[in-house]
This record gives structure tokens, sequence and C-alpha cells, in this order.
């Protein structure tokens, strides 16, 4: 991390709240070491709190032992560790988490479980961090809180601070009220995220979705148009703000990646996932191997390569998708492979940056495919890795980036025959056409940057709380 260097002139610091933090512990024979994290959250704020000075809060995901910390004291911003009891962890965060909201605001209930006991759990941790972060916090600072294993927090912040600027975004999917009611405590999550004077989401649909929720299971006076909620003496703001990526590193480490190695006589498919049935790897290798089946020409000249970065190996629903996924490679193999040619190239691990960066340039296609995504990130990636003859995305219309994509070849990743006829369309276009389709997509990409976004969000933050603080005066 930077040094201090312009907090200054800033009279209030950014804390942001998140499940994670930017760092873990690495503990090894050499001693504990500190390993910066990667990922969006990061990119987006670590800048922002560089600038000004303040405060990440969250779990370490481990415990600290004596002496040990997460903050150096040449950091531009401090990290405020939240301890999780053991006991609460698996229905915290395996439980109530990832089995009963993920599912659901992915849209797949029946996948979804809820257990009262995990319930709890969430209801505790949720204090804790609303509690540690609290007691951290001086006047005029602002807190954002991020996703969805803290949808409790901003209220229990606003009964320890009433006059704190809080702000919440939802990093996943809103679901709409046919599914969000399914919910046991659906209205308990709703004013959750009411105590805040500003609500975030990906794209509008999800704002939608949201408004019908809080009118019709609490019957709050809703705005649709101009996306407020009055919610008791509060006014909450609703907005949608489509999170991007770090551009530039991205760009800058494709011009810079030693070459992919492909075989110069064959097209590369390229699909980047973590392993979660959430993504549709199994629905995708079954619309490659339909590709294969309806336009022959494609055979001996066309590679799938799929990496999938493990996750959650140790829950059985992710252990049985990993074997649905290992089958499907070898029938799909077993019915095309020659002695020189292997359809499939599957690959579960995890990838260095600057190789990712080499294949993301190198693919003739990036295959974004998931059944539910919130945003989905790898489809900017690729994007942005498009410095050279340009590739083509093929993205489902099922990820809220495909709200902002629109020069991407749309498809639904639930139909083989249309996932497949978008491959054949992405492998035979023309460099006419390829070229202005990627370079509407990275100007796009290039403006609306991960930094970008988190500027507007603190400004639309700050705008709400003003606002209220304005309202509550009057």
């Amino acid at each position: 991390m930077a040094k201090r260097h312009s907090a200054a002139r800033h009279k209030s610091k950014l804390v942001t709240v998140s499940n994670r933090l930017p760092v873990t512990l690495r503990r090894g024979p050499r001693g504990t070491e500190r390993v910066r994290s990667t990922g969006g959250l990061v990119a987006a704020f670590e800048p922002l709190l560089e600038d000004r000075g303040g405060l990440w809060v969250g779990w370490p995901g481990t415990d600290l032992r004596d002496g040990e910390t997460l903050s150096d004291p040449g950091d531009a911003y401090q990290i405020e560790p939240v301890q999780i009891p053991r006991a609460d962890i698996k229905g915290y965060y395996h439980g109530f988490s990832n089995r009963a909201l993920w599912p659901l605001f992915h849209t797949m209930p029946v996948r979804a479980s809820f257990r009262t006991s995990e319930w709890e759990a969430y209801e505790r941790v949720n204090g804790r961090f609303a509690e540690t972060t609290a007691a951290n916090l001086e006047p005029g600072d602002i807190v954002l809180v991020n996703d969805y294993q803290l949808m409790l927090t901003p209220a229990r912040l606003r009964r320890l601070a009433p006059e704190a600027t809080i702000g919440f975004f939802l990093h996943i999917p809103f679901p709409p009220y046919d599914v969000f009611r399914i919910l046991p405590w659906a209205r308990q999550l709703l004013r959750g995220m009411l105590a805040c004077d500003l609500v975030g989401f990906h794209v509008s649909g999800y704002v939608r979705n949201f408004l019908d929720c809080v009118h019709r299971l609490l019957g709050d006076k809703v705005d649709v148009r101009r996306g407020i909620v009055q919610h008791g003496h509060r006014t909450v703001r609703a907005v949608a703000l489509p999170l991007g990526i770090d551009y530039a590193r991205y760009e800058d480490q494709a011009r810079q990646a030693p070459s992919a190695g492909f075989p110069e006589d064959q097209r590369v498919i390229l699909g980047v996932d973590r392993l979660d049935y959430t993504k549709g790897i199994p629905e995708r290798l079954k619309a490659f191997g339909r590709l294969l089946e309806l336009h022959p020409e494609h055979r001996q000249r066309t590679t799938l390569l799929q990496l999938a970065v493990p996750s959650r190996s140790e829950v059985a629903e992710y252990r049985s998708l990993k074997r649905e996924i290992d089958e499907l490679v070898g029938q799909i193999n077993g019915r095309y492979a020659s002695a020189s040619w292997t359809p499939i190239r599957y690959l579960y691990r995890t990838v260095p940056p600057d190789r990712l960066a080499a294949l993301y340039r190198g693919a003739d296609v990036g295959l974004v495919t998931p059944l539910r995504d919130g945003m989905n990130l790898v489809a900017k990636e690729y994007v942005a890795c498009q410095v050279g003859d340009p590739g083509v995305l093929v993205l489902s219309h099922m990820a809220g980036a495909a709200e902002t994509m629109a020069e991407a070849l749309l498809a639904n990743p639930y139909d083989l025959d249309d996932t497949a006829m978008k491959l054949h369309t992405a492998l035979t276009m023309l460099l006419p056409e390829r070229h202005t389709r990627m370079e509407a997509l990275r100007q796009r990409e290039a403006e609306h940057d991960v930094h970008s976004w988190a500027h507007k969000l603190m400004q639309r933050l700050t705008a709400a709380a003003k606002q209220n603080r304005k309202a509550e005066g009057s």
C-alpha cells in the first residue's frame, strides 16, 4: 500500500465494510506475511482510501494470533478486522450467505435452503460488523457497506451511529418479487438496507426489483422513476451504477504479456470462471459440443479452452459440479477428438495475471455465458485485453454486463442451439465487423472504469446524505 499523502485534504474518511479484507495473512516457514487480495472491490476502493485516508473493516478469514496485525504504520489507510466466533462462521458464511442468499438472489430458489440457526448466526455476525464499524467512526465519516453477506449491517449501524452517512452496494443480482418473497426473513433484509442514505446496484433491472419488493412487502411509498423510497423519516435513493474494471491495468498487462502459445492453425474460444453453478459451465460445454455437431467445419480447427478457478471445494454441491464438468469434457473429447486435435482443454486451477492477460489477448472468442450474474467482470477483462487483432465477445444476456455491452453477441445460456449459433457467427465474423464491435466496447469500458464507478458512487452517496440531513433539520 502507498504512503499516506493527501488525506489531510479531506475532512472525513471513507470506511469500507466488506466480508473480506484487501489483505490476508499467509503463515509459512518464514513466519507471517501480508498478501494483497485482488478483485473489483480492492481496485475500486483502495485508490480512494489512499487518497483521503480511511478504514477497511472486514473478516480476516482466520483467527489472529497474539501480535499479528493486518495494518502497518506506513499504510495509507488502516485495516480493522472483525473477529467472528468459530461457531458462527459456518452458519453465517457457508450457511445463510451461500446456501440461502446466493442461490435465491441468482434466481435459483430450488438450490436454496433456509435454516433458522443459520439466520441467527447471520444476525449475530452482522451485529459484530456494525459494532466494529461504529467503534471506529468519527463525525463526518462516510461508510459504504458491501454485498449480500452484510445486508443487516446498515440498520444495526444506524442505531449505533444515527448521524452517519451510510451507503450499501449489492454486487450480485437483486431478484424479482416472486423469488425474493420466498425468503422467510425478506422484510428484515429490506429494512437492513433501507437504513442507508443510498442503495446501489449494478443495473437498472435490479433497482426495479428492489423497489417493487419494498413497495409490496413493506408498503413504503416508492417513486420508481426517480428511484426514491420514503422509509419512515428517511428518504432512501436507489441507483444503478455498473461496476467497471481497472481498464488501464488490464490493457497494459495484455500489451506486455508473453505469447499465449496458441497453435497458428487453431481458433481458440476462451472461458474463464470461478467454479460455481451460476456460471453455466456445463451448459457452455454442451453448447460447444452442439457447435461441433451442427458445424463440422469447425472440427480440427477450433478449441475451447475452459479455465475453472477452484471454489468452495469443501461443499459437496461444488464437488458434484466438478465431477459433472469432468465427465462432460471426457464425453465431448471422446466423441470428436483425433490424434492431432483435442476439442476441449480444461484447466482446473488459478492462472497468474500475466498468463491470463495473454490468454485473453490471444483468444478469438471470449465466451462468457453465466446462467445469472450480477455483472461479470471477465467480459470486461477480455475486452480490455483485445489490443491486437480483435476477437468477439459472446455474452449471456443473463449477466448484468449485457445491459451495457450491446456490441457483444448476446446468447441465451439455456438454449444450446442459440449459443452454438452465436459461436459460429463469432468464428466466421469478418475483420471490419469485429473491429467495429470491439472498438465500441473498448471505448465504453475505458471511460467507465472502476475508478469512475467509485467516484460516482461516492458523489451520489454524499449528495443523498446531505439531502437527508437537510430534510431532518427543516
